[in-house]
């Protein structure tokens, strides 16, 4: 889990939340009520019905900043803002809970790794001449 700050780049306007890498999801999906809070008009959003481990359920496609946050040696978040993602776009889910970000609009950008035994990840920009 990281700390996450979710801006609406039209409206000041943001939430701080722990979010959830989730390596088998396509999208960034957040709880719809999270759209309200961010002051988005949840259902003016680009809709799509998805399918989740539990079902299929409607989501609003809203474009957000989202920071990812320094989290403190007490798990709590700090305020050194460490990597900015300026035009995501996330899915608002009906029934959704958590907060998820996927691979398409986030995991893409990073490499992620994960030292399972020591339960510690990290994420960094790929070297721009790696091939």
């Amino acid at each position: 889990m990281l700390w996450i700050r979710v801006r609406n780049p039209s409206k000041s306007l943001a939430i701080i939340t722990l979010a959830i890498i989730d390596t088998g999801a396509d999208d960034c999906v957040f709880p719809a009520d999270a759209a309200a809070v961010l002051g988005h008009d949840l259902e003016r959003g680009t809709h799509k019905i998805v399918r989740t481990a539990s079902g299929k359920t409607d989501t609003y496609g809203h474009t957000s900043v989202v920071e990812i946050l320094q989290m403190q040696s007490d798990g709590r978040w700090g305020n050194e803002i460490l990597y900015t993602i300026p035009d995501m776009l996330i899915d608002f889910a009906v029934g959704c809970e958590s907060f998820l970000l996927g691979c398409r609009q986030f995991l893409s950008n990073f490499i992620l790794e994960v030292n399972y035994p020591r339960q510690v990840f990290s994420l960094r920009y790929p070297l721009k001449n790696i091939k």
